[in-house]
């Protein structure tokens, strides 16, 4: 690791009903089996049909174990009925998404807010 490259980090915490997954640093071969094992543990705990969120606003690089990883644990997700979500905004992890078709197949999302957004219940008129 180079002295200006941040360190892999990922955290999970419950929001409501979605569990949300947040990465930051590089994610490749060599940090790819630190999310496997924080994304499976999401998927165990959380009550369809609730999302897994994978927030990757912070993630500098995304390669193809990465991408591969994302889509596994959508599949994981859909299998207890729940929904993997993706929230990214940067050219580093959008663009591979772009260039492999990807962005709408894991329902790519600008911003955590809004993932999280609960719509609001319009009572009688």
């Amino acid at each position: 690791m180079c002295a200006d490259e941040l360190p892999f980090q990922t955290t999970r915490e419950s929001v409501g009903a979605a569990v949300v997954v947040q990465v930051a640093g590089e994610l490749d071969r060599e940090t790819a089996e630190e999310l496997s094992d924080c994304l499976s543990s999401a998927v165990r705990s959380v009550d369809p049909p609730a999302p897994v969120v994978v927030d990757l606003t912070g993630v500098d690089f995304i390669g193809a174990c990465g991408i591969r990883l994302l889509l596994d644990h959508q599949d994981k997700c859909l299998r207890r009925g729940s929904e993997l979500v993706v929230v990214a905004n940067t050219v580093a992890v959008l663009r591979p998404l772009q260039v492999l078709e990807l962005r709408g197949v894991l329902g790519v999302r600008p911003c955590l807010p809004d993932v999280l957004a609960v719509p609001e219940v319009s009572g009688p008129a």
